[in-house]
């Protein structure tokens, strides 16, 4: 088993089976997001920062305060 497959292997022993995940905004990392139907997919849209896309990101409490964190953190750095 080389390094690559312990980390995953790692990784997938730390995610709890009762965990509850929340779609969270993959920008910002707020769970504010309501779904517009529409096309194939339809599409995501953040009441924070107005980002808008298919793609949102199943995470856990401390996962979504990490992103909140980061973005908050780019946030001040662009001022």
């Amino acid at each position: 088993m080389n390094d690559e497959e312990m980390e995953t292997e790692e990784f997938i022993e730390d995610i709890q089976p009762n965990e509850v995940l929340i779609e969270v905004c993959p920008t910002c990392g707020s769970p504010e997001l309501y779904f517009e139907a529409g096309g194939v997919e339809g599409l995501y849209h953040c009441k924070h920062c107005g980002y808008i896309g298919a793609f949102v990101i199943d995470a856990n409490e401390e996962m979504m305060e990490l992103i909140q964190k980061e973005y908050n953190a780019s946030a001040q750095d662009s001022k």
